[in-house]
């Protein structure tokens, strides 16, 4: 039986070179959403992910009260690889863990602000299967946040719920909101009580709030 009181989460970071126009607005709002839920009840672990052309961990299984994200912009946007590879890794770190030590939420957020332009090992149809996979059989939970793109149809091409997906806007305050959005989503996840992303915090994710 699985820790009903744990919950790992993954974050999978573009780190492309366009994302140095709001470097410090998201590292600053995605610090602020493991803050805020490093305070909430049971055990948190974080493997932080970040990419462009190249794929690397920041950390891995870390204690979200000493986790912080960090991101040098740079280079093309690997996202289907960043995806594949960094779930294909997270899912074999986990499964070799002794069962009653396994986490029952799991937690897989990807945030980008552009389109996969450079990936050489997985496509569109794998990153979707896997996705689908780990949804359905091992009872996933996966978030898309992405921007310049409409993100509903970019999640739903890789096999991400359609209410789980969110589209922002590369400014302040979007970003901003982005991370309250989905601090308060993660906290329904972690709590059984999941709802998807409502039309006010769409709203303000696109800067119309």
């Amino acid at each position: 039986m699985t820790d009903p009181n744990y919950t790992a989460m993954l974050l999978v970071i573009d780190r492309s070179g366009s994302m140095s126009t709001i470097r410090d607005d998201m590292v600053g709002g995605l610090n602020a959403m493991i803050a805020e839920q490093a305070k909430r009840p049971g055990l948190l672990t974080l493997d932080v992910v970040t990419f462009d052309d190249v794929i690397e961990w920041q950390c891995s299984m870390a204690d979200a009260t000493a986790t912080t994200i960090s991101l040098d912009p740079r280079g093309m946007t690997a996202l289907f690889d960043a995806i594949g590879v960094s779930v294909t890794e997270f899912g074999r770190a986990l499964a070799a863990l002794p069962e009653h030590a396994r986490p029952e939420t799991v937690q897989v957020v990807v945030v980008t602000d552009g389109h996969e332009n450079s990936s050489r090992e997985y496509g569109a149809g794998a990153v979707r299967a896997l996705v689908s996979q780990q949804q359905e059989k091992y009872g996933w939970d996966f978030v898309f946040l992405g921007a310049n793109q409409d993100a509903v149809l970019t999640g739903e091409s890789l096999g991400f719920a359609a209410d789980s997906s969110l589209t922002y806007t590369t400014d302040a305050a979007a970003v901003g909101a982005v991370s309250a959005n989905l601090s308060r989503y993660v906290s329904d996840v972690r709590s059984k009580s999941k709802r998807g992303f409502s039309a006010e915090e769409r709203r303000a994710a696109d800067g119309d709030a």
